[in-house]
């Protein structure tokens, strides 16, 4: 399915998978880091007084390891990432 259907539905996916989504609450300085095999989700940014949130993509390998190439392209449903 495309990516837009795994966040159309959270509690759904869930249900389906018979999983829980783990939430908690972030503050200025914190540090998320996972695997790019987890599915994970944000909800708007939204702030009153316009605070911005900042998101970085960073990604590492050995340098004996060949490069994927299909993450140097732009994210498509029959790529098999």
């Amino acid at each position: 399915m495309p990516a837009a259907s795994i966040t159309a539905g959270l509690p759904g996916l869930a249900d389906e998978r018979d999983a829980r989504w783990l939430v908690t609450d972030h503050e200025v300085g914190d540090v998320v880091v996972h695997s790019a095999h987890v599915v994970h989700a944000a909800l708007d940014n939204t702030d009153r007084q316009g605070t911005m949130r900042l998101s970085t993509d960073i990604r590492y390998q050995w340098l004996s390891e060949p490069i994927d190439w299909r993450w140097q392209e732009h994210w498509n449903y029959d790529d098999g990432l």
